[in-house]
């Protein structure tokens, strides 16, 4: 069977605003990726006693798993009003990475690949990561997870 989708081109735009002072203190950035033909978004009530997997990435598409190659963009909206979120990208070596979201806010990746280093060495190579996780504070949270692939 042929695909009926059509590729489109996936429109993100980040935007800040502050009158500081009376000053207006404003920044807008557009950036267009093309070629969307696949969206994952969900929300996820994330528990805090547990690290619950979000996505997990291969060579092939499942419940839950994304091509690694196709993906272009990931956000991670933390939708609670009070508690933070630890969100976790780990690789096939299980390394790992965490970066803490804070109530209402966001993690974006335009894709899987990344770079941890224990030593502070010098870069040498992205890898695949394998996964990303989340972990509540305090309490649940509700998570909304959406990602982009060609």
């Amino acid at each position: 069977m042929a695909t009926t989708i059509t590729p489109q081109t996936l429109d993100v735009t980040i935007s800040t605003a502050i009158n500081l002072n009376g000053q207006p203190i404003n920044s807008e950035n557009k950036l267009s990726i093309p070629s969307i033909t696949a969206i994952d978004k969900r929300i996820v009530n994330v528990p805090s006693a547990t690290q619950v997997t979000l996505v997990t990435f291969g060579t092939t598409v499942g419940a839950g798993q994304l091509i690694t190659g196709n993906v272009k963009f990931i956000q991670i909206t933390n939708k609670d009003s009070t508690n933070f979120v630890r969100v976790r990208v780990t690789r096939t070596s299980l390394a790992t990475f965490d970066v803490q979201i804070p109530a209402g806010g966001y993690y974006i990746a335009m894709n899987p690949q990344e770079s941890v280093s224990e030593t502070g060495a010098a870069f040498s190579a992205f890898v695949n990561a394998y996964n990303i996780s989340a972990q509540a504070d305090t309490s649940p949270c509700d998570v909304e997870f959406f990602a982009a692939s060609i």
